[in-house]
């Protein structure tokens, strides 16, 4: 598959993890369901065209967002701020539509370093 993309960052910083889908296109938001993931643990999840984080690990709590204004376009991509030593994962975007079966996914590493 894909090379896993690393995206490296310092403790309190914010940091943007890049996923988009492919093709691009239009997606229907109402129709859609993502989840940002590190093995089973639920950093960010999104359906029916909103947020969803009651499942999401306390770890992550007010320190994640997603770009809805750019979503529709493809972009779901993962905002993370106040970035923690505890972040260094490798997390998996996995982007699914309620209709159909086809399920994306993505790898993304994180590398996260202390202030120097």
């Amino acid at each position: 598959g894909q090379l896993d993309t690393t995206c490296r960052a310092f403790v309190g910083e914010t940091v943007v993890l890049p996923c988009t889908t492919s093709p691009p296109g239009e997606l229907i938001l109402s129709k859609s369901m993502l989840y940002w993931q590190i093995g089973m643990k639920i950093v960010h999840f999104f359906q029916n065209g909103q947020d969803s984080l009651e499942a999401q690990d306390k770890h992550f709590l007010g320190r994640t967002s997603l770009f809805l204004d750019q979503m529709k376009h493809g972009n779901l991509s993962l905002k993370i701020s106040n970035v923690q030593l505890l972040d260094n994962a490798e997390y998996t975007c996995i982007y699914k539509q309620t209709e159909d079966h086809h399920t994306q996914k993505s790898k993304i590493i994180l590398s996260v370093s202390g202030k120097n």
